[in-house]
């Protein structure tokens, strides 16, 4: 099965699941903690169901999920097609009822990411990206299975977008509040903007919402799948910080910092700052 075919399948369950979670969202619904500061509601745990089960029925392809984990394989990531999924990434958010929160599913083949969904159902907003097709966004309205989404549109967002003098990097809410973003050091062409879940971020870059996304926390593959296949896909790029290397889905299911964006920002800003980065970043959380 080929592209568009694959993915207009996949999007049926991903509109699905995100019905259900802005359902629950407008709702009174009850949070768990899987364990200290990591919490899970319903709406996780339903969304999950709907993409884990559709997936295997329809591809018959494994899913590495943040709500299922399996084993690390890394002959599966290194040979074969997986999937990797966050069912909500900003958990937090959502049950602060703040709206940066995101559906997260990528594709990944032999350590690729080579096709990646990202859709919040407080905004509507549907973001994706194919190796070798480009990148798409829509802003839709619930009920989300109602839709349909335009394959046959898309954009190198991020070779196309101008370069500002003032460039705004999106940074982790949490990662503000803990201190990590003193800024003085970077230049005062730069300024930051505190915004929910790393894979929402990702996808706003994506499509040149704004020039740079920064972390200095540890991320999971089911963080930044499907963002940095849709980042790539539209012409961006990304590094470790800790590795200063780009991405790498083979080595582990934890990457160490992380750096995307319009490709010349990035390295501009990496060249500029890499030391004081690699200094400041936390290899735990």
């Amino acid at each position: 099965m080929r592209f568009p075919e694959e993915a207009h399948i996949v999007s049926r369950l991903v509109l699905e699941a995100a019905d259900e979670i802005l359902r629950i969202y407008r709702s009174e619904f009850s949070v768990r903690e899987k364990t200290k500061g990591d919490p899970v509601t319903e709406a996780d745990l339903v969304a999950n169901r709907i993409l884990i089960e559709g997936i295997r029925k329809k591809f018959g392809d494994p899913v590495f999920s943040e709500e299922e984990l399996l084993p690390f394989d890394q002959e599966t990531h290194r040979f074969g097609r997986v999937w990797i999924l966050d069912p909500i990434d900003g958990t937090r958010e959502f049950v602060a009822k703040n709206p940066e929160f995101a559906l997260s599913l990528g594709l990944v083949r032999e350590g690729r990411p080579v096709f990646g969904i990202i859709m919040n159902p407080a905004s509507g907003e549907f973001f994706w990206g194919r190796e070798n097709v480009g990148a798409g966004y829509q802003v839709i309205e619930p009920p989300f299975t109602s839709r349909e989404i335009d394959w046959n549109t898309s954009h190198k967002f991020l070779e196309d977008a101008e370069i500002h003098s003032l460039k705004e990097i999106l940074v982790s809410v949490s990662e503000t509040r803990a201190g990590l973003f003193d800024m003085t050091g970077f230049g005062t062409q730069y300024k930051t903007k505190a915004t929910g879940s790393i894979a929402y971020k990702l996808a706003l870059v994506a499509v040149a919402k704004a020039p740079l996304t920064l972390s200095l926390r540890p991320k999971n593959d089911w963080d930044i799948a499907g963002g940095v296949a849709i980042l790539r896909a539209s012409g961006g790029s990304d590094i470790e910080i800790k590795t200063g290397l780009p991405f790498d889905f083979l080595k582990s299911k934890l990457s160490v910092g992380l750096l995307a964006g319009k490709r010349e920002i990035v390295q501009e800003f990496w060249k500029d700052n890499r030391a004081r980065l690699q200094g400041s970043v936390r290899e735990s959380w």
